[in-house]
């Protein structure tokens, strides 16, 4: 593993602060203007392929509300006529119209709503066949009888709108959904007042049944009044879904966007808004540095195909056994892996949890090897120490990602490199074995201020057997 690739050469004990362009990269990362255009695409796409199953859907809707006059004027000319010797008449010739015409729409909708041949005004053909339906049968319902415009509530067809408009908002297109209202609007003005019978504008008008009183002009107004809100709750229902499904998918970008840079247990905390990753902190971590010994001649016998699945074989053993202790890995780094312990939230076992990964990672190889399944024996060399980092977002727009800055890393670093010298396969730092579960399994190697440094520390070894080279 080459360190300088991912350590920060500063003064010991200094962290790199961030600021200027590479802190507002980071405070902007979930605000990237490039994830507003692609979550717009995102919606538009869901929203085209929503459309023609919406169609399908009202399509069948259609024909089971045909269907259903169908049946229940069978059912109810049946039932009246044994009963009373009553005849529907009108009602049932216009219920039979309903009956037809919608299932001859839907029918429509069902071979049109493909999408190999659906088009987008489509949508707004149907719609005018479903209020055209519906107002032309209100006319002949009130026509044949020679009813004043007062009397729409007394045609059956009429309570049919609300069921259209419901119907409707499964298209989620609020354009079509308003289309609707207003042609009904119009439609049902133009019967109300085109009719050639007069209205009824008083209420208490004298010589009149009480009970023409309810279809007078002022309760009309309410009933209308009542279907124009319904309509407008429809529309409003639509933009309200179409609004939480745009902003579902721009989070989900968002975090697709975060998951591509950052690790899988700091992306969702970035995401949710946690304001110090995304300005960056200082705060104590255990970071732990993994590299496979002479892995340029491992690679030297192994064609490229096998090589990669040695690395892939690698990586899976490192990542089971850092989420089996509760770390994450911050990068892998060619040959070998940055781990960190404590971070984002620091805890009081992060050092135990360091060392207790490195003896289970050291046997996880050990067992590896048992299989003989490579060409050569895979050797390790760990280091661990801990210490203060600045974690946090560094880059700008086009490449971001999570990193840890700092002494504590260096010193990590070394210590990992030194396991070459002592002979050891871990090497850890004396504040680490202090946070040990059990202290007395570690001795200590040597002391010295490793390369670059001019800080002596204290080096520790396992006493296990599988701990020494």
């Amino acid at each position: 593993m080459q360190p300088g690739l991912r350590v920060q050469q500063d003064p010991p004990g200094q962290a790199a602060p961030v600021s200027g362009p590479r802190a507002g990269a980071a405070a902007d990362l979930l605000t990237n203007p490039l994830v507003a255009p692609l979550a717009g695409d995102l919606v538009a796409g869901l929203m085209r392929r929503h459309e023609v199953a919406a169609e399908r859907l009202i399509g069948w809707l259609r024909v089971g509300i045909g269907a259903c006059v169908f049946v229940t004027v069978i059912a109810a000319s049946h039932v009246l006529h044994e009963l009373a010797g009553v005849s529907l008449g009108l009602f049932q010739r216009n219920a039979w119209i309903a009956s037809l015409g919608f299932l001859a729409v839907g029918a429509a909708s069902i071979v049109l709503a493909v999408p190999q041949r659906w088009r987008h005004g489509y949508a707004y053909l149907f719609m005018v066949l479903d209020v055209g339906l519906v107002l032309a049968i209100t006319v002949l319902a009130l026509g044949e009888r020679g009813l004043p415009g007062n009397a729409l509530p007394s045609a059956p067809i009429i309570w049919a709108i609300p069921l259209v408009l419901a119907v409707g908002a499964l298209r989620y297109d609020v354009k079509v959904q308003l289309s609707a209202v207003g042609l009904l609007t119009l439609g049902l003005v133009g019967i109300a007042v085109g009719l050639e019978h007069h209205l009824v504008l008083d209420p208490d008008s004298a010589g009149k049944p009480a009970w023409t009183q309810l279809f007078s002009m002022p309760v009309n107004v309410m009933r209308f009044t009542l279907i124009l809100l319904a309509g407008a709750a429809t529309a409003f229902g639509i933009v309200r879904s179409r609004r939480l499904l745009a902003s579902a998918v721009r989070d989900a970008v968002g975090r697709a966007s975060l998951s591509r840079f950052l690790p899988a247990e700091i992306a969702p905390r970035l995401a949710a808004g946690d304001a110090a990753l995304r300005r960056g902190r200082r705060q104590r971590a255990v970071i732990a540095f993994v590299d496979i010994r002479d892995s340029t001649g491992m690679a030297e016998g192994m064609d490229p195909e096998g090589l990669s699945q040695f690395f892939t074989a690698f990586r899976t053993r490192i990542l089971a056994c850092v989420r089996r202790h509760h770390g994450f890995v911050d990068k892998f780094i060619g040959d070998g892996a940055l781990i960190l312990f404590g971070v984002p939230d620091e805890g009081g076992d992060d050092a135990a949890r360091a060392l207790a990964f490195a003896q289970d990672l050291t046997g996880i190889v050990e067992a590896w090897n048992d299989t003989r399944e490579l060409p050569r024996a895979v050797k390790i060399g760990i280091g661990i120490h801990v210490g203060e980092v600045f974690c946090g977002i560094v880059g700008d727009e086009e490449r971001m990602e999570f990193t840890v800055l700092g002494d504590a890393v260096n010193v990590a670093s070394r210590l990992e490199q030194a396991t070459k010298r002592y002979g050891a396969v871990v090497l850890a730092s004396e504040a680490v074995v202090a946070g040990s579960s059990d202290p007395a399994a570690w001795r200590e190697v040597g002391r010295e201020p490793l390369a670059g440094r001019t800080q002596a520390i204290s080096i520790f070894a396992p006493v296990l057997p599988h701990g020494e080279a």
